[in-house]
């Protein structure tokens, strides 16, 4: 259109411009700066914002330690690269206001603080800016942070730091976020005989006073969850493998009990090994392993200074798959040192990448570096922790958005590291030895000391198997929930006729790509033999599966033979008609048996086997099981025997059944050899189910006579499970005893037993003492407050949880969530009454969640969880 009027020219003009304005109005609200929340949290949109504005950074630490004091001194120089100085500087801060800032030379004033950070004004802002922050803070009573122990035994003192995945601000102001690594400078001043503990070798020493000032070698780019202070008198044990030395730390009143040489033998090997598989020599100057007290995981990669839960000192005999149970551990935290460490990912919805990684390869060293022949049926069964969180209403896809770190608290769970190791042993199987080994190497190389992100680990193995890998990566990573696959088949002649394999889609509706083995079987002698086995791939809800040859008519099929696959498979009907025969040993193959176990439980919890009939085939299995492997899973730590025992057993089901129950443990205890693993472990599971009145008594003098059965050795910590459970049952001397062990275990672990076995004990004086106490949670030792609330509600004594579901409640919609994200696991995890289930508490529970307006994401997640949980028992009870 021609223009001919002025007027027009400027009208249309003003008009563009309004429009243009409109236009822009999004970009330029996006461009505000930000403004953070008054709160303990890191968003990743600040993350975002700050990685752009800040392109290096380093720290000069030191800390300053003195005996007796709840307080420490720092100071901190940081030093920071910046693309713009128009715009505040927010640092990462818990704790109390500075006592002096100096920013690039000068003292300034007018630093803003506020909960959860600390914020430095644009004005003084350089392109190159160095801050100088002098500090005192407390320490942490909630089990992360900076930790600070007095041993009851011989009241030392101990400090050390637990910063995954945002604690380090608790410590000093930082940058506390995984993609802006640092080198660290640190120097630690502390009593003369303690010792001081750093991620690097220590540079230099020297007295100042009272004090050892030590000084440690700059670290290599380090993200801030990964950097560790330790300081105390720590006993240290020095070996090395090559040119690394290792390390090992306990405090003195557990000395004894470090098991130097098996622990030094399990890092070399697993040192040589993960250099030579990832073709990267080790990456840090040292490789230590730190048993901390009061340590609330089980372990933390710290490179140099890896922190492990003293439940790992054993303080006597122990079966095998114990130490079995450290190595895996041990060589969990090593794996990081590669994949996590050496190469970190961005931001924590990637978390996978390390945790994933960390599960699946501790496995094969385990298997070939230490040999260990039932590492894969350890991974099985650590799979049932992957296959229960991805049932849950809040189950999520392995490479999740996750908004906040407060959102990354939550992802620590079963489908980050069991799923997410079962999906990597899939690509794995899926591209072979050669293309996985050779592109996890190329990982290394092309991202050693910076971030990753999935694209560039799923990239680097697509890049050298030759395969396309976005439809396993969006059906494995992307979506949610987990696959029910079951067989079909069909007979004629006597020879199999037809067989396919049926799944049922996700929660995310997702038909993943699966790649199985199935197992055939026929009855012959009373043994299942295996006739043929048939690798199948599918990935559609029905799949005919071509049989290459004649197959007898089986008497039992097993789809997932070898475990390769992740799902939740079904038994058949025919199949399941012979399981029995199976868990009597009438199969010779200590994986498929630990396999059909795994099976039978998942059917319980489907409501697809009632629960007394799982304890009929239980205990048919339980008095032919060989393998201590197996009967370590089926009664070890996580026995999913004993959930079903005590969750999905009626107290009158539970009752009728215990004395036969009982009486078969008991007999494998008797029959087994004299201190084997076997016996421990059965043992073990006895003293800590049993709860027949005769059985119970006989315990109690046991203990008090120190007479256990020839082979079994009564230490501590069986001492402190046999008093347990009397408590539990309410055993009339119970309380006399435990205060007499009391005075024999002053440890901090005996505090602890002692503790719970008074808040386990059925009386209403010490649940409301407990009660009470809770309302208090710093004041309790994070270990005890966790163990005790577990105490809390037992199987039997539903008249006394239930005096507490009102008052629960109101307390759950009371508590500041916000300030606490560690009692989300005490009240949601122990303390919710589930041991009711009752549909009238899942409808109460269901209203009250609904009404509730203080949750964070964290604490409303978990509260979904028990809620689900609960539902699922009140399923099942309906259906016995």
């Amino acid at each position: 259109m021609k223009i001919t009027s002025l007027s027009l020219v400027r009208g249309n003009a003003a008009h563009f411009a309004l429009a243009a304005l409109i236009l822009l109005l999004p970009a330029l609200a996006q461009a505000a700066p930000y403004k953070r929340p008054a709160e303990d949290n890191l968003e990743r949109v600040l993350a975002n914002s700050r990685r752009e504005q800040v392109k290096s950074v380093n720290y000069a630490l030191h800390f300053t330690f003195r005996k007796g004091q709840d307080e420490y001194a720092g100071h901190a120089v940081i030093t920071a690269d910046l693309s713009t100085t128009k715009m505040p500087l927010s640092l990462d801060w818990l704790g109390k206001a500075p006592d002096k800032i100096s920013v690039n030379g000068e003292e300034i004033k007018d630093f803003k603080t506020q909960t959860g950070s600390l914020e430095i004004p644009a004005a003084h802002l350089k392109p190159k800016t160095e801050i100088s922050i002098e500090f005192t803070n407390t320490f942490s009573k909630e089990g992360d942070g900076i930790q600070h122990v007095v041993d009851p035994e011989d009241k030392a003192e101990y400090v050390y730091t637990d910063f995954e995945p945002y604690h380090a601000h608790e410590l000093f102001p930082c940058f506390d976020q995984p993609d802006l690594k640092a080198h660290f400078d640190l120097t630690i001043s502390a009593p003369s005989e303690w010792k001081a503990i750093g991620n690097e070798l220590v540079d230099t020493q020297k007295t100042e006073g009272d004090l050892q000032v030590t000084r440690f070698k700059t670290t290599p780019l380090l993200s801030t969850y990964l950097f560790f202070v330790g300081a105390g008198p720590y006993q240290e044990w020095k070996d090395s493998e090559g040119t690394t030395p290792i390390y090992i730390y306990a405090r003195k009143s557990l000395a004894r009990y470090v098991d130097v040489e098996n622990i030094f033998t399990t890092s070399k090997k697993g040192l040589r090994f993960y250099s030579g598989y990832f073709g990267f020599a080790y990456p840090f100057s040292k490789f230590g392993l730190l048993f901390a007290p009061e340590f609330g995981w089980g372990g933390m990669e710290n490179p140099g200074a890896i922190v492990a839960n003293e439940r790992n000192l054993f303080r006597g005999p122990v079966p095998k798959s114990r130490r079995d149970g450290r190595d895996s551990l041990i060589l969990h935290e090593m794996a990081h040192m590669w994949f996590g460490d050496l190469v970190t990912m961005r931001w924590w919805n990637d978390l996978w990448l390390n945790e994933s990684f960390a599960t699946y390869m501790a496995t094969i060293a385990q298997d070939r570096a230490l040999g260990t022949s039932t590492a894969w049926q350890d991974f099985a069964g650590g799979k049932g922790w992957g296959y229960w969180q991805d049932q849950l209403v809040t189950t999520h896809p392995i490479e999740t958005e996750v908004k906040d770190v407060r959102t990354a608290r939550g992802n620590f769970d079963g489908i980050t590291y069991a799923k997410g190791g079962a999906a990597l042993e899939q690509l794995h199987f899926f591209v072979g030895e050669d293309g996985f080994q050779s592109g996890v190497q190329d990982y290394f190389r092309q991202h050693a000391f910076g971030n990753a992100e999935r694209e560039d680990f799923v990239g680097a193995i697509a890049a050298s198997s030759h395969k396309n890998l976005n439809a396993w990566t969006h059906a494995w990573l992307q979506t949610a929930g987990l696959n029910r696959v079951s067989a079909k088949w069909a007979c004629q002649n006597g020879e199999l006729s037809s067989f396919s394999l049926l799944q049922e889609p996700s929660s995310s509706h997702t038909l993943s790509p699966h790649r199985t083995r199935v197992g055939f079987f026929h009855k012959e002698n009373g043994e299942l033999k295996l006739i043929k086995s048939v690798d199948a791939a599918f990935s559609a809800k029905a799949t005919k599966v071509s049989l290459d040859a004649a197959i007898p008519c089986p008497d039992f099929v097993y789809p997932n033979l070898d475990d390769k696959d992740y799902a939740l498979y079904s038994i058949d009907e025919t199949s399941l008609k012979n399981t029995s025969l199976v868990l009597g040993g009438g199969v010779k193959d200590p994986l498929l048996r630990l396999l059909v176990w795994n099976t039978l439980y998942q059917m319980v919890r489907d409501a697809q086997l009632t629960p007394a009939r799982y304890f009929e085939l239980a205990s048919a299995g339980l008095s032919q099981e060989d393998d201590d492997n197996v009967l370590a899973n089926i009664l070890g730590k996580h026995s999913q025997l004993k959930d079903a025992y005590h969750q999905y057993l009626s107290p009158q089901e539970r009752e009728q059944i215990a004395p036969a129950f009982e009486t078969a443990i008991w007999n494998r205890v008797l029959g087994a050899d004299k201190g084997s693993s076997r016996q421990m472990t059965f043992f073990d599971f006895y003293s800590k189910t049993v709860q027949s009145k005769s059985r119970l008594a006989d315990l109690r003098t046991m203990l008090e006579k120190n007479t256990p059965p020839a082979g079994i050795e009564l230490d501590q910590d069986r001492r402190w499970a046999i008093l347990l459970n009397l408590a539990r049952h309410g055993d009339a001397k119970a309380s006399t005893l435990v205060e007499a062990e009391s005075a024999r275990d002053p440890s901090d672990s005996g505090r602890r037993f002692a503790y719970s076995s008074r808040v386990a004990t059925p009386a209403m004086d010490s649940k409301k003492q407990f009660w009470k106490a809770v309302e208090s949670p710093e004041k309790i030792p994070p270990s005890t407050l966790r163990m005790a609330a577990e105490e809390f509600h037992q199987p039997d004594d539903l008249k006394l949880s239930e005096y507490f579901v009102k008052e629960y409640f109101q307390r759950l919609k009371k508590i500041n969530w916000k300030k606490s994200d560690q009692l989300v696991e005490v009240y949601f995890e122990s303390l919710f009454p589930r041991n009711l289930c009752s549909k009238t508490l899942l409808v109460q529970s269901q209203a009250e969640l609904k009404s509730a307006t203080n949750l964070t994401p964290l604490a409303r997640r978990s509260w979904l969880e028990g809620n689900d949980e609960l539902a699922r028992c009140v399923k099942i009870s309906s259906h016995r």
